[in-house]
C-alpha cells in the first residue's frame, strides 16, 4: 500500500492507524502488506489490515480523522481534497486500519523485494546461513548475507553498496529458489 512520505513518521509512531482512500479501495481484513512510502517506493512496515469500512465524505468523524493523524475532520477533508481534487459530501471514501506488524527501520526498496518475490532480506539471509553448505556461493556473496543477517540491510548497504547488496540478494534467492528450499 503506497503512502506518501509525509505521514511516515506518524504511521511509525502509532499517531495514523488508518490511511483513507477515494473510492471503494479493496483491501482484505486480516491481511499483511508493506507500507511503502513515495515518492522513494521504499517499505517502511509490513502491517496487517485491522479495519475495512465504507462511508461518504459527509459521514466521517473526528474520530476517523485522529485515527488518521489529523486534529479534526475539517483538516482530514482539505488534506484529502489536495489528494484527490475536490470531494463532496456523497462521494464514498474507504477508511483502511492497520496495525504496524514490522518496522524496517532501514527501509527495503519495492523493486528489491519485488525481485526476491516479497521475501524480506533477513529472511533470505537467514535461509542462505541455515543451508550455505548446499548453495556454494562465492565468499563476497557470503559476507553480504551474514552482513545482512548480523547487522541488518542498511550496514550491509553502507558498506558493500546498493548494487552489490542487490545482486547478491538475487543470486542467493534464485540458488535458495533452485535448491528448492524457497
Amino acid at each position: 500500500m503506497l503512502i506518501d512520505s509525509a505521514y511516515k513518521s506518524r504511521i511509525l509512531r502509532g499517531d495514523k492507524v488508518t490511511t483513507i482512500r477515494y473510492g471503494d479501495y479493496k483491501a482484505k481484513l486480516g491481511s499483511e502488506i508493506y507500507l511503502v512510502i513515495t515518492p522513494s517506493d521504499t517499505a517502511i512496515a509490513k502491517v496487517r489490515i485491522t479495519k475495512v469500512e465504507k462511508k461518504k465524505v459527509k459521514e466521517l468523524t473526528n474520530e476517523d480523522a485522529k485515527l488518521d493523524g489529523f486534529s479534526d475532520v475539517r483538516e482530514l477533508v482539505r488534506e484529502l481534497n489536495k489528494i484527490y481534487g475536490e470531494l463532496h459530501g456523497d462521494d464514498e471514501v474507504t477508511i483502511i486500519g492497520f496495525e504496524v506488524v514490522k518496522r524496517f527501520d532501514d527501509g527495503i526498496p519495492l523493486k528489491w523485494l519485488k525481485g526476491l518475490n516479497y521475501r524480506e532480506p533477513a529472511e533470505i539471509a537467514r535461509l542462505y546461513l541455515e543451508n550455505r553448505e548446499k548453495l556454494n556461493l562465492n565468499r563476497e556473496t557470503d559476507f553480504i548475507m551474514r552482513r545482512i543477517y548480523n547487522e541488518g540491510l542498511g550496514r550491509a548497504v553502507r558498506t558493500f553498496g546498493p548494487k552489490r547488496v542487490q545482486g547478491a540478494l538475487l543470486k542467493t534467492y534464485h540458488a535458495l529458489y533452485s535448491a528448492g528450499i524457497i
